[in-house]
């Protein structure tokens, strides 16, 4: 890719200079004159070749180093989103869980009293949740709903 653009640059340069003459339109120049601007356009071509080809590195190089900078920055941005979703999740399952526990509690407390009507509502919203609740969660769910069916069957 980098050879292609030096010759586009080389091509280009060439096409300019041979543009160039003695300020005439060209009409009246002789061969022995276009054999000059060629060479010329030949040596300052190649002279310029060089010195494109270093700004041509360099400006590539300064691209890449902007591009690794870039890249690195973008990477601590992930990191950091990363960490703080993560801690996020942490302190929102947490609470979910300490939710959920009140829940249980409050349907232990409502069948402790026998009040079974608030006690199955509070397990409608128990059991919309159990899926997503960690095995020992929902093992307490389901044996409240046991004890839920068997006071209700009871009564």
């Amino acid at each position: 890719m980098k050879q292609r653009l030096i010759y586009s640059l080389l091509a280009a340069l060439s096409l300019s200079l041979g543009g160039c003459g003695d300020g005439g339109n060209g009409d009246d120049a002789s061969s022995e004159d276009l054999t000059d601007h060629g060479e010329v356009a030949s040596e300052v071509s190649t002279e310029s070749s060089g010195s494109a080809m270093d700004t041509i590195k360099a400006q590539a190089q300064g691209a890449m180093e902007n591009a690794s900078q870039a890249g690195h920055q973008a990477m601590e941005a992930i990191s950091e989103a990363a960490g703080t979703a993560e801690d996020q999740t942490e302190m929102l399952g947490r609470r979910t869980e300490t939710e959920i526990k009140t829940l249980i509690d409050e349907v232990n407390t409502y069948l402790d009293e026998h009040e079974l009507g608030s006690a199955e509502d509070v397990m409608e919203k128990l059991v919309e949740l159990k899926d997503g609740l960690p095995e020992s969660m929902r093992e307490q769910i389901d044996a409240l709903e046991a004890k839920l069916d068997n006071l209700q069957g009871q009564e």
